[in-house]
């Protein structure tokens, strides 16, 4: 009777542990997920000044080309022209290198590759543990 409510205890407290373990994972993966929404808004963001700035450096450039013929006006015009091609241009880099970012949840990820490699060990070595103990001479 004693050893039931000794491993009732024992499943008990293994119980207890996995969902503090599960607990703590969800929170991990929560926390990551709540970092790749922002990430996710700040490339859409940036997408969006890009293209922006590549149809104001396009509208520029058009007028840039009409005004070609005119006197001194070239200068200032040709010089937004470059900035708002430049800025659309370093948009889109930055845009590209956000989506470059790595694997999403890898955090999550590796903790659980954590959480299964120790599972692994603590069987390994209970079950040295336990032949070990099988293997002692009885005397």
């Amino acid at each position: 009777m004693r050893d039931k409510l000794g491993s009732f205890q024992t499943l008990k407290r293994l119980l207890r542990d996995l969902l503090e373990i599960g607990q703590t994972r969800l929170a991990l993966l929560a926390n990551e997920a709540e970092e790749e929404r922002i990430r996710l808004i700040r490339v859409f963001a940036l997408c969006i000044l890009a293209i922006f700035c590549l149809g104001v450096g396009v509208v520029s450039l058009c007028a840039f080309l009409i005004l070609l013929f005119w006197e001194s006006r070239l200068l200032l015009l040709g010089t937004s022209c470059l900035v708002f091609l430049a800025l659309a241009f370093i948009l889109g880099w930055r845009c590209r290198a956000s989506l470059r970012y790595g694997l999403p949840f890898a955090a999550t990820l590796a903790e659980l590759q954590h959480d299964i490699a120790s599972l692994r060990d603590g069987r390994a070595a209970a079950s040295k543990t336990g032949n070990a103990h099988d293997e002692s001479p009885s005397a």
